[in-house]
């Protein structure tokens, strides 16, 4: 562990926010053909939904806050190339805007996720 960052969760976190985004990606075509309302928000539920799982698991994480964004904006950053390739032209302000989401998202997920652990263990030291 390096600076409060458990290394093994994050890479594991990195992987299960890839995971979901790209899974979310493949299924947004067929979320847009269902509903199209549905369709035109479903990659913004996708990207919260994906960060925040990412954030979620903090291992032994002395910052949890540090963590969660950090494993959140590493999942964005790995799916990243995949949307330069598949996708339109990407703008400069859309990446950046989705980065500052995932710190954000990652990092309360982070600090929501070891606030949950340390009351499950204090309940049960009782």
């Amino acid at each position: 562990m390096s600076r409060g960052i458990d290394a093994k969760a994050c890479g594991r976190g990195i992987w299960r926010g890839f995971a979901v985004l790209v899974i979310g990606a493949l299924l947004q075509p067929i979320a847009a053909a269902v509903a199209p309302l549905a369709g035109a928000s479903f990659l913004l539920v996708t990207a919260v939904v994906a960060f925040s799982f990412a954030g979620f698991r903090t291992g032994a994480a002395h910052r949890p806050i540090c963590q969660g964004a950090l494993t959140a904006a590493g999942s964005y950053f790995l799916v990243l190339p995949l949307v330069f390739v598949a996708s339109a032209p990407v703008e400069p302000q859309q990446v950046l805007a989705t980065a500052a989401v995932a710190v954000v998202v990652g990092g309360l997920a982070g600090f929501t996720g070891h606030v949950v652990r340390a009351r499950g263990k204090r309940g049960e030291k009782s």
